[in-house]
């Protein structure tokens, strides 16, 4: 009995260090970013998540080899990327025309369909000018073409509509009478919410617009700007679990090797009882993060004016 007992014990030593191990705050990194040459203007701008995968969206014009392979299809295009959890592309799709598109907010429907917005010209129209002044005399008698001015910009609200495998099934449309930028897409009952910017004459306003799933735009309507104040600390439910993403300035709770030399953005999972079981810390402001139980989380950080995604495989 008394054998039994030290043989007991030796066991329990082995196992109780890393059962309890504690938990540290990583680093998260690398992320994925938009390589691009210097003023080129390619930009991430949202992310939508799906079981397995998260869609990057965002405009591409010369760079972003990482993110997009498909060829160029005009001045600027939207475009939507698919990766796994260990950062592995899926596929990809250039999103637009031959003139200049932009591809700002994503979702996705309860069927699994991803729904992207963005912006696109409406189309070409020119504006014939004389290229010759009436009272000089053209002694040579040379016929000279008139000037055509291209008249374009970005008044046409575009949704792209696509399968989970990447086939673009269907393309809607929406005039306005200014540049209108969606910024975000919301799902509700009838389909979804787009929200966005409009500018016109150095005036810029907000605007919000119905989108049902058969690609009807409607009850257009200029809204007041909303200045929604960041709480202190975000929960965001997964699974048993709680993610909470928060600033930290000192410590963290049940992480004691923790001390933050700067206020540092963190996310850390917790059991419902307080028990950190995960951590990461960022560079940047954390502007979203999407939760699924097979997936782990995936976090856009906003990092000087540039989005990055991490993925984050050990919040699962």
């Amino acid at each position: 009995m008394k054998f039994r007992f030290l043989a007991a014990l030796v066991v329990f030593s082995f196992i109780t260090p890393s059962a309890s191990a504690a938990v540290k705050v990583t680093a998260s990194k690398p992320a994925i970013t938009a390589i691009s040459p210097v003023g080129s203007g390619d930009q991430i701008f949202d992310i939508s998540l799906s079981p397995t995968s998260v869609a990057v969206v965002g405009t591409v014009e010369s760079g972003l080899a990482n993110l997009v392979s498909a060829a160029p299809l005009g001045g600027s295009d939207g475009f939507i990327s698919l990766f796994n959890n260990s950062k592995i592309k899926i596929w990809d799709l250039r999103l637009g025309t031959t003139d200049d598109d932009i591809a700002t907010a994503v979702t996705r429907d309860k069927t699994g369909n991803f729904w992207v917005l963005g912006s696109t010209s409406k189309p070409s129209e020119t504006a014939v000018t004389e290229s010759l002044d009436p009272l000089v005399i053209n002694l040579d008698g040379v016929s000279v073409e008139p000037v055509n001015s291209p008249k374009n910009s970005i008044t046409r609200l575009v949704a792209w509509k696509m399968s989970p495998t990447g086939e673009l099934s269907a393309t809607y449309f929406y005039d306005s009478d200014a540049v209108i930028i969606p910024t975000e897409v919301i799902v509700n009952a009838s389909g979804f919410r787009v929200i966005g910017n409009l500018a016109k004459d150095s005036v810029s306003e907000n605007f919000q617009i119905d989108l049902d799933l058969d690609g009807n735009f409607t009850n257009f309507l200029k809204i007041k700007p909303v200045v929604k104040k960041a709480p202190a600390i975000t929960t965001i439910k997964a699974g048993p679990n709680n993610l909470k993403s928060f600033i930290s300035k000192t410590t963290i709770i049940d992480i004691p090797s923790w001390r933050a030399k700067t206020p540092t953005p963190v996310i850390v999972k917790y059991t419902k009882k307080g028990k950190a079981l995960a951590a990461n810390s960022f560079v940047g402001k954390v502007n979203k993060i999407l939760w699924q139980p097979e997936f782990g989380a995936a976090v856009l950080v906003d990092v000087k004016g540039e989005l990055e995604l991490h993925i984050l495989k050990n919040m699962a």
